[in-house]
């Protein structure tokens, strides 16, 4: 069973992931923010991490920065997933090393395609 983690500050947002990703036949487990995100990572390597950008004390981008220069993270895939719309966002996440970016709310079954290409299990 592939393992995700879920990085967002926010409960219910965790909540409703870790809900429709187990449906789906996933281990999840949760951090509130990219510094106990980070911590989690180091200590499970999760195959798959799903990220939010706007967070208290270290902000999706400082996150993904750290676990890209992390030789033992840096091969995770990572989906941003944010309610964030700015325009410079999506490139700057991408540039960091970003898997995918996906925009909250998610559309049906635009997650579930985004994680399945992520960790390899359809292609592009």
């Amino acid at each position: 069973m592939q393992l995700i983690l879920v990085v967002d500050d926010n409960p219910d947002v965790r909540f409703a992931l870790t809900t429709l990703l187990d449906d789906e036949g996933y281990e999840v487990m949760e951090a509130s923010d990219g510094d106990v995100g980070i911590d989690a990572a180091r200590e499970r390597k999760p195959d798959l991490i799903l990220l939010d950008l706007m967070m208290p004390r270290m902000d999706g981008f400082e996150t993904l920065r750290e676990l890209k220069k992390d030789e033992n993270l840096c091969d995770i895939p990572v989906v941003v997933l944010t309610a964030r719309r700015g325009s410079e966002d999506m490139p700057l996440a991408m540039a960091l090393g970003a898997a995918d970016y996906l925009h909250k709310p998610w559309d049906d079954g635009g997650l579930e395609l985004a994680v399945r290409k992520a960790l390899g299990e359809i292609d592009e």
